[in-house]
């Protein structure tokens, strides 16, 4: 029997300090994991192979990467005003 693979969590040191986990948190948590296996799947049935799908999904966590440069840089900004 295959295992599912191991859910990642965002450390709390790499999100705002002034966000707060919004309620129901968990179960955006759930709808996000959800979403990713249906994206997944619909991308696999239309013929993306692994590799495109490793190529996306690195694209994706780099823009994130920059969101969260781009906020953290702006707290500091605010903080030294």
């Amino acid at each position: 029997m295959r295992r599912p693979p191991p859910r990642y969590i965002v450390p709390d040191t790499l999100v705002s300090q002034s966000e707060e986990a919004p309620k129901g948190s968990g179960d955006r948590a759930a709808a996000a994991r959800i979403l990713a296996r249906s994206f997944y799947r619909e991308l696999r049935e239309n013929g993306y192979t692994a590799r495109q799908l490793l190529s996306l999904s690195t694209e994706l966590i780099e823009l994130v990467t920059q969101d969260l440069q781009r906020e953290r840089q702006e707290g500091m900004n605010v903080r030294v005003a």
